[in-house]
């Protein structure tokens, strides 16, 4: 592996104080899929007080350092650096009860999740990598580390990792580690739903997504009940669409008309960001209200929902085959051309209005009425034809 001039510096310098340290983990496997890592863990037998004095002249930060974890901070860019350690008891089926560090390499590759993830390297000993992972990396295969129920059941977020993992990569779950996601998967109730959704995102954005979900369903339905069975658009549409496109075509699939609903009380349960369910309420709610085969029909949409949901919902009538390919096009042309959809977009405003002797709630209320006459093409946006217009209205108030 051809490693980074800092990671280097990490291995280099523990290794001059008499301690071992190998770059473990997602880099290593990134490195045998042909991938530039994006970041280096690096697993030593120093101990964290160890670790800190090593690097005394360097910035450190105890990010974990109850299990073993150091950060060091080189040109602006965190490294962790973790001590060998023996997971204790996990009662919790999540975190361990207790951790207690060792000295032998080999005990803390055992505790790791999938044999892809348990593969180490350092310049000076080449590549550890006591239980396949290379071969399954090479084959193609998700493997636990020793038995996948007892791993499972230590941390039941390997469960979703699994299928995450062949959601993204496109692996092969092997048989026996497959069957255990399936009989642990009631499990991933102790686990958070923040880290659920995190996973749930990483896994529903994976180029293998439509087939993991088709055939995981069951485990998906344990955090994501209303959709236990369900319908997904065409596997063509479906691999073009970004994550939240993919995530509302299967709820408004599976669940039609309840679909914003049930979509809202999901995204509650796994706690995630107000605008990430408003959006989709948003979306959901408004799917088939406007012709987007029209300018008008768009310009209607971005007045009723504004600029990012209105995009959100063409790209989710894309992908359920609703529109054509080229309405995000178009819907981009009118934006960069300045079409009218805001009440901030009109040539008059509230001070026009007043003099004409609209006062109060009536200002708000007219120039509602004069955008939507603007967008519907009925009348031009222009400050002669708006204040004739506005007239009109002023004595229909």
């Amino acid at each position: 592996m051809r490693l980074p001039r800092d990671v280097e510096y990490i291995i280099e310098r523990l290794e001059s104080f008499g301690h071992r340290a190998d770059i473990v983990g997602g880099p290593v496997r990134d490195f045998l899929l042909g991938r530039s890592p994006e970041d280096y863990d690096i697993t030593t037998d120093a101990t964290p007080d160890r670790v800190k004095a090593v690097f005394s002249g360097d910035r450190t930060v105890d990010t974990g350092i109850k299990h073993g974890t150091v950060s060091l901070i080189l040109r602006g860019i965190f490294y962790e650096i973790t001590t060998y350690r023996v997971d204790g008891e996990y009662k919790d089926s999540r975190h361990p009860d207790s951790v207690s560090f060792t000295d032998k390499l080999s005990d803390d590759l055992a505790r790791r999740d999938f044999t892809m993830n348990a593969v180490c390297y350092n310049p000076r000993d080449g590549f550890t990598d006591p239980y396949g992972g290379r071969d399954d990396i090479s084959e193609r295969i998700i493997r636990a580390v020793g038995d996948p129920e007892k791993r499972f059941s230590e941390d039941a977020l390997r469960i979703l990792r699994a299928i995450r993992f062949a959601s993204v990569l496109g692996f092969e779950i092997e048989s026996t580690t497959r069957q255990a996601v399936f009989d642990k998967k009631d499990l991933l109730t102790k686990v958070s739903a923040e880290r659920i959704y995190t996973e749930w995102k990483k896994l529903l954005s994976g180029k293998f997504a439509y087939s993991v979900i088709e055939e995981f369903s069951s485990v998906i339905s344990v955090f994501l009940p209303k959709l236990s069975e369900p319908n997904l658009p065409s596997a063509h549409l479906f691999s073009e669409a970004d994550y939240l496109s993919r995530m509302l075509s299967v709820f408004s699939l599976t669940l039609g008309d309840g679909a914003p609903s049930a979509y809202d009380s999901a995204m509650k349960t796994l706690k995630t960001d107000r605008a990430v369910r408003e959006t989709g309420i948003s979306v959901l709610s408004s799917l088939k209200k406007f012709d987007l085969s029209t300018d008008v029909g768009l310009k209607c949409a971005l007045m009723r929902l504004g600029e990012d949901n209105a995009r959100a919902l063409v790209r989710l009538e894309y992908t359920l085959g609703n529109t054509e390919k080229n309405t995000e096009a178009r819907l981009n042309s009118l934006l960069s051309s300045g079409t009218p959809y805001r009440i901030s977009d009109l040539r008059i405003g509230g001070t026009e209005l007043m003099r004409l002797g609209i006062e109060g709630k009536r200002i708000g209320e007219c120039l509602t009425r004069l955008l939507s006459l603007v967008v519907e093409d009925r009348i031009l946006n222009e400050s002669e034809a708006l204040i004739a217009e506005a007239q009109k209205i002023n004595r229909q108030l």
